[in-house]
């Protein structure tokens, strides 16, 4: 919380506002056209639908502005749970997903990772292969999953996985390659060999790089997810990458944007309060904070 509430972020934070306030009152002086390029006001608006709680911050002060539109009474409520709303249920399915097609794209890029920096042979025939597929976008699996694995949840999770597991193991062997020989050397030295020598003395000194690789393998996961999403839609379960598919069917430029913003404050809550933690405490406990 020290962090959070810190000069420099609340610097930043009235920075951030200033712009909003710029950026609506340039909207409401010029009055440009919102399916164009909404404003703050029309985001919002556009987050509320989405919870079917509508707000009216568009439109021109009036009385009862923004619980009451000054152009008729609203919609009646459809009843729906918190949970059920639109905006509430797709990223709890997207997050479902993510646990679960992430939790599999670490354990096979772990896997890969310790094979290529365990065996030069190895490394040197897949190595070039799976640096080619960590740049490949992972939206170029969508039609791969379509016609191998199905237009269902696990096509979704194909991608996921084939759009993360090679970042995950590039970095894995990057990192464990940065580990100093010194260590095996020490533990053969007091007597561990086999498979004591990976639980006792490898293992632990490749934390700091598997927190590093799971970092950078989760910015991988959240973009195949979401492009996964967009592209495979007939499935069940709808999540983010499909309000954002229907924001640009039904040519609502303001649900895309929402759904955009929504998309990059999730990853930037889960990589800044979950994998940087972790990192930077994994890498304090092995002295290697200051790097």
């Amino acid at each position: 919380m020290k962090g959070i509430f810190s000069s420099d972020s609340v610097r930043r934070g009235i920075l951030w506002l200033a712009i909003l306030a710029c950026w609506e009152g340039a909207y409401r002086i010029v009055q440009w056209r919102s399916d164009v390029f909404p404003a703050p006001s029309h985001i919002l608006d556009a987050a509320a639908n989405l919870l079917e709680t509508p707000l009216y911050l568009s439109e021109p002060l009036h009385a009862g502005w923004p619980w009451r539109s000054m152009y008729g009474p609203p919609p009646p409520p459809s009843g729906l749970a918190l949970w059920q709303r639109p905006l509430v249920q797709a990223p709890l399915i997207s997050g479902a997903r993510l646990l679960i097609g992430f939790a599999v794209s670490i354990f096979i890029g772990c896997l890969l990772g310790l094979a290529l920096w365990r065996w030069k042979q190895v490394d040197g025939m897949l190595g070039p292969l799976f640096l080619g597929l960590q740049t490949l976008p992972s939206v170029c699996w969508a039609p791969l999953a379509v016609v191998v694995v199905g237009l269902d949840e696990w096509g979704i999770l194909f991608v996921l996985v084939m759009g993360s597991c090679f970042a995950v193991a590039i970095s894995l062997r990057d990192g464990l390659r940065s580990m100093p020989p010194v260590y095996q050397r020490a533990g053969r030295m007091l007597g561990a060999g086999g498979w004591r020598l990976y639980r006792y003395v490898l293992l632990p000194a490749s934390l700091p790089a598997l927190t590093s690789s799971l970092r950078q393998g989760f910015s991988f996961a959240w973009r195949s997810l979401m492009g996964a999403e967009l592209i495979l839609m007939a499935v069940d379960r709808h999540g983010l990458g499909y309000l954002l598919e229907m924001g640009r069917n039904l040519s609502d430029v303001r649900q895309v944007v929402a759904i955009m913003i929504l998309m990059i404050l999730l990853g930037m809550i889960a990589d800044r309060y979950v994998f940087a933690v972790l990192e930077k405490r994994v890498h304090a406990r092995f002295g290697l904070a200051g790097q």
